[in-house]
């Protein structure tokens, strides 16, 4: 009986210890965040990109200037628009996209503009609820739309054009802030780089 006890309390312990390496396997929110920002300072490398401490003061971007927003996101305001600005729960925004998903060492490219892509169509406040009717979808709008495109009318209207990094890390109100496969992989979040975004109200 003795031998019995001892035997299973071995397995047992075998057994925890193989489950808490396991686990262990996973990398915390930290380190993903910390792999994560190795990839995005490559992305301001190679853009050349020059990152404000501040939005600046007249709204006016240089080309390669960008400011890092409190939810993590970069952007770069090309066009602000043409002063109309976005009603919560009221304004329905149509986004054509263009830039690259850093998920491997040669980036993917993904374009919707032009008459073979279809716009992103959300109402404005409610991208979230986009979000999440795609999350298992596979679609582009699982693959490259997220808040974080909607962030920007903060800052911007109708017929605006800008650039962004999104983090797969960050974050708006705590919800994540980039596409649902950007934070998909448990071992790796993946930045996106958006070439060029432009809103138009409908």
């Amino acid at each position: 009986m003795k031998k019995s006890f001892y035997f299973m309390t071995l397995i047992m312990s075998v057994l925890h210890l193989i489950f808490a390496v396991s686990c262990n396997d996973t990398p915390t929110y930290e380190e993903l965040k910390s792999a994560e920002q190795v990839i995005i300072k490559r992305i301001i490398a190679e853009k050349g990109i020059e990152v404000l401490s501040e939005y600046p003061k007249d709204g006016v971007f240089g080309k390669n200037q960008f400011v890092e927003l409190s939810s993590g996101i970069y952007m770069n305001v090309i066009d602000s628009g043409n002063g109309v600005r976005a009603q919560y729960n009221a304004t329905t925004v149509l986004t054509r996209v263009c830039g690259y998903v850093y998920d491997a060492d040669t980036p993917y490219y993904f374009n919707s503009f032009g008459n073979s892509g279809y716009p992103f169509e959300f109402k404005y406040g409610m991208a979230y609820s986009v979000v999440s009717e795609h999350q298992a979808s596979g679609d582009n709008y699982y693959l490259c739309f997220g808040m974080g495109i909607e962030s920007a009318l903060q800052y911007v209207g109708d017929s605006a054009w800008v650039k962004l990094i999104v983090p797969g890390y960050s974050e708006i109100s705590d919800i994540p802030a980039g596409s649902s496969y950007q934070s998909a992989n448990t071992q790796k979040y993946y930045p996106i780089y958006y070439d060029s975004i432009r809103y138009v109200f409908w």
